[in-house]
């Protein structure tokens, strides 16, 4: 191949599917496809289950359960009298009424043993995270369930189904983007890799996660879960071509099984986990914007920011999400666990859903503004968080040395007034800069709105509306617009822009209004009158301009009408100006040459 293709076995890019590939691929999508479905599908009637049947055997005793990170289930305290007897989080219940369980008991055979338990009163034997084992004797009573969620601003169902509505949605974000890759790329092969990625992570997040742990299956999870990472970690080195650049990318490749094997490691720290899992996809991301920062300004461009934002807002929330549960799972609340789970379910909906939008055009020009705005609302969270964690800290130690004693409420409000005073005044600031920065299309048809007036003072109509339409070209994106005044007879084609044999919108059979080709029609109105009609195309994303565009178009109008108006009345005045000069020219030129009003002859 030599080095332009690669280097031994390592391609510098990936080639597309051939028929022979895309005859193997095609099967092998669909059984992944319905894998991720029934898997979804089978995930929600668990989590359902645990939810309404299992979960309550537990609280009903007063305990919890965890089936997180070990294959076999532990259990933990729920309410005030296991905590009370010494039970702690990670245990192992070992014997119910006397009759033991298996040492491999899943989570239904624990829940089983407990319901059927008989009396008010239950006899366990439980060994502690250490292996010290021990008889407690627990209440069976619904008040243990009410002490849990006593301090929780969220009731437990409540929290359930946020949890199953936002799993629900990232699964549906995925398994969509999953099929619109496949359908409208089939033989891309970096689709193909962030599809059958999308699909193996669909079938492995909420709500399948809690059954692969579950039913005992966290290796097999571990497989599926990482391959699905590894196939976007290469999708992500190629981006968008197929192309390794710079070309040491390539070694991703091979390298990506070893790195998804660490991935499924338990015993590998979780901050390495964090930083390889999260923090390698963001590198790769950000040698997109190295690569593409110099591409001309245009469509192709914006669908890059797009599928950017929407891989690195998702890469960094379930990032985020992960450290924080491995920080503070078990020592959060239930209802601050929920806020976890909604920042890792809305990760991967952001995942794939800016490669989505870009796929299907929506809203490219749009990019600029929502990464620039989000990047500013997280730094500005970030601070105001920083600030009130300090400021926390700051305020007890003063109470304290006030007060003479220790007091949460003050000192914690306190922080609370002075985070949410800088916040008003930092996000002016931000919505300030954006609407600077990327107010643009208002602000160029606002400065041509101002420069109408004088420009109608020696400009002509015709170049009076083509200054305008390009400036709406590039404000907007207008794939095509025209100009139009009315006649006496009908109309006049002014200026026209993208439109081909724009001559034709004249034709008195043809109604300009409802070709379909213009989205949007503005009337050219002043203070006297209409005087024609603005005609819009869709913009070069192929969307319909949105409310604040609208209405600087429409701000542009007036000014356009009255200018248009002005430069006709000149024209008019200008061409009988000439046409009396001319006239009186030709008189001129005849007395010169002895013709009509000439000196008398002189006599014989």
């Amino acid at each position: 191949m030599g080095n332009r293709a690669g280097t031994g076995w390592l391609p510098c890019r990936l080639s597309a599917i051939d028929e022979r590939w895309n005859a193997l691929l095609r099967p092998a999508w669909l059984i992944t496809l319905a894998f991720a479905v029934i898997a979804d599908l089978a995930g929600t009637a668990y989590v359902l289950h645990e939810n309404f049947e299992t979960r309550p055997a537990f609280f009903d005793v007063g305990l919890t359960f965890d089936t997180d990170g070990t294959a076999i289930p532990t259990v933990g305290p729920s309410g005030d009298e296991a905590t009370r007897l010494g039970i702690v989080a990670g245990s192992r219940l070992l014997a119910v009424d006397g009759r033991a369980l298996p040492r491999d008991a899943g989570l239904e055979r624990l829940a089983g043993a407990l319901r059927d338990a008989p009396g008010t009163t239950v006899e366990l034997r439980i060994a502690d995270p250490q292996g010290k084992a021990a008889d407690y004797t627990l209440t069976r009573s619904p008040d243990h369930t009410r002490q849990a969620d006593a301090g929780e601003p969220i009731p437990r169902d409540v929290r359930f189904g946020i949890r199953l509505l936002t799993s629900l949605a990232a699964c549906a974000v995925l398994l969509l983007s999953a099929g619109l890759l496949f359908l409208r790329r089939g033989r891309d092969p970096v689709a193909l890799l962030l599809s059958f990625g999308f699909l193996l992570m669909a079938a492995t997040i909420d709500p399948p996660l809690p059954m692969w742990l579950g039913l005992g299956f966290a290796d097999s999870y571990d497989v599926v879960s990482t391959a699905g990472w590894a196939l976007i970690l290469i999708a992500l080195a190629a981006f968008p071509d197929g192309r390794f650049i710079p070309g040491w990318l390539r070694w991703l490749v091979p390298l990506s099984v070893p790195l998804a094997v660490l991935l499924s490691i338990d015993e590998v720290d979780t901050n390495l986990q964090v930083l390889v899992g999260v923090g390698i996809p963001l590198a790769l991301i950000g040698l997109w914007i190295l690569r593409y920062r110099k591409l001309e300004r245009g469509i192709e461009l914006q669908q890059i920011k797009w599928a950017a934002f929407g891989f690195a807002a998702g890469f960094f929330l379930v990032g985020v999400a992960v450290a924080a549960a491995a920080k503070f799972g078990d020592v959060n609340s239930p209802s601050a666990n929920l806020l976890i789970v909604v920042a890792f379910n809305l990760g991967f909906i952001l995942l794939p859903l800016g490669l989505l939008i870009s796929l299907i055009r929506f809203r490219l020009w749009e990019a600029d503004l929502v990464i620039t705005r989000s990047t500013a609302y997280a730094v500005v969270t970030l601070l105001v968080g920083i600030v009130w964690a300090t400021t926390t800290d700051l305020v007890k130690e003063m109470v304290t040395a006030t007060l003479g004693q220790h007091n949460t409420t003050v000192s914690a409000s306190i922080s609370a007034v002075i985070a949410a005073g800088l916040f008003a005044p930092t996000q002016s600031l931000v919505l300030g800069y954006t609407k600077r920065r990327f107010g643009k299309y208002s602000s160029k048809l606002r400065t041509t709105a101002e420069r109408l007036p004088a420009w109608s003072a020696t400009a002509s109509p015709a170049d009076l509306g083509m200054r305008t339409l390009a400036a709406i070209a590039e404000s907007v994106h207008a794939t095509r617009a025209a100009v139009l005044t009315l006649t006496p007879t009908g109309r006049e084609l002014v200026a026209a822009r993208g439109i081909e044999e724009p001559e034709a919108l004249t034709a008195p059979e043809i109604v300009p209004e409802d070709d379909p080709r213009f989205t949007l029609q503005l009337p050219l109105e002043d203070e006297d009158g209409t005087i024609g009609t603005l005609l819009l195309g869709p913009r070069s994303d192929g969307n319909r301009y949105n409310r604040d565009e609208r209405e600087a178009l429409q701000a542009l109008t007036e000014p356009l009408a009255e200018a248009i108006r002005r430069a006709m009345q000149r024209v008019q005045r200008e061409a009988g100006m000439h046409k009396m000069i001319s006239a009186v020219e030709e008189r001129l030129a005849k007395i010169e040459r002895g013709g009509i009003g000439g000196p008398d002859p002189a006599p014989a």
